[in-house]
């Protein structure tokens, strides 16, 4: 094996568009797994456990929580949503790269153990263009959208602990971006150590 996977990990606000962006960047990027989170609410109409969230009773989360399955776990909105440890873990290790699509208090747990992640924030150019966004939905009412404006002037001041933003005025120019993050990324020298060094000391029969 060249190299350990990279763990990507994209965050922004609601209506940042986070979930779009990531299913066009895994049409376009091939060696990507995703982290099926778990989460307390919920199925949503369509929603499949297992391939969108794995839906869980708050009893069987917090079991979770106490056997230390999670990476990182968070509540929101009554609900508790979190990332499972062990497939993760396994899939770094065998070198696959890891997309995990969560908050941003989520990902500042993360950052503790994993300082090698790679942190992208995803947000529209303005927050007067998220509000708008959230405002033109209509699958919450004005209490809720009010409420994740106020998440997302906390979640912004995250920033500063982000590798990269990318602008998702344009989606296909969001996507380029993020595909090319994720590009760079695993071309770095420090990520290719045994290929390094084979380039930096050649076979002396050769």
């Amino acid at each position: 094996m060249e190299r350990k996977g990279i763990l990507f990990v994209l965050s922004g606000p609601s209506g940042a568009g986070k979930g779009t962006v990531l299913h066009e960047v895994l049409q376009r990027v091939s060696g990507l797994a995703v982290s099926v989170s778990v989460t307390t609410r919920a199925a949503r109409p369509g929603e499949i456990d297992g391939i969108h969230y794995h839906f869980r009773t708050q009893e069987q989360f917090q079991a979770m929580v106490e056997n230390n399955e999670f990476l990182e776990y968070v509540s929101k909105f009554n609900n508790r949503y979190g990332t499972p440890k062990a497939q993760v873990q396994k899939l770094l290790e065998e070198g696959t790269d890891v997309v995990l699509e969560i908050e941003t208090k989520g990902a500042a747990k993360i950052r503790k153990n994993n300082p090698d992640a790679v942190y992208i924030f995803i947000t529209p150019s303005s927050f007067e263009e998220l509000t708008r966004r959230l405002s033109v939905r209509g699958t919450e009412s004005p209490e809720v959208c009010a409420l994740r404006l106020k998440i997302a002037r906390t979640e912004y001041r995250s920033i500063r602990h982000y590798d990269y933003i990318a602008i998702n005025d344009n989606l296909q120019e969001c996507v380029d971006a993020v595909c090319a993050i994720i590009l760079a990324e695993r071309n770095r020298r420090k990520r290719n150590p045994s290929l390094a060094e084979r380039l930096m000391n050649p076979c002396s029969k050769c």
